[in-house]
């Protein structure tokens, strides 16, 4: 009986620290394909939203400064996607209506950092 409860006790243990995991992240939010997944493999992927807003979900995670939208169109599947990391400085994507940025040579190019405090 005692061995019992110690193998309930571990396989208990390990359930609640393998649903514990970030499903919020990088790697994560890489797996989606546009044009591919919808809205349900979405949230089986990065989890809950912390909104929606008719063809689009927000995600956030505020202690660790990320953000990230993802964008469906009429039939359900996602049409654009954009990661914000504010402690690391990247902006990768962006809303599938806007234009892309205008071709040309880069004659000049400067860089600003900003730190974020940790909380």
């Amino acid at each position: 009986m005692r061995r019992l409860g110690l193998t309930l006790f571990v396989c208990g243990f390990v359930g609640v620290l393998s649903g514990c995991a970030e499903k919020f992240t990088r790697d994560r939010f890489d797996i989606i394909t546009v044009g591919v997944e919808d809205r349900e493999d979405v949230v089986r992927i990065l989890g809950e939203p912390r909104y929606r807003a008719g063809d689009e979900m927000y995600f956030e995670d505020l202690d660790r400064h990320l953000h990230a939208r993802v964008f469906f169109g009429a039939d359900g599947r996602v049409r654009g996607k954009e990661w914000m990391d504010a402690r690391r400085g990247e902006w990768d994507g962006r809303h599938p209506d806007t234009d892309p940025p205008p071709q040309g040579e880069v004659r000049e190019s400067r860089r600003k950092s900003t730190t974020v405090d940790d909380d």
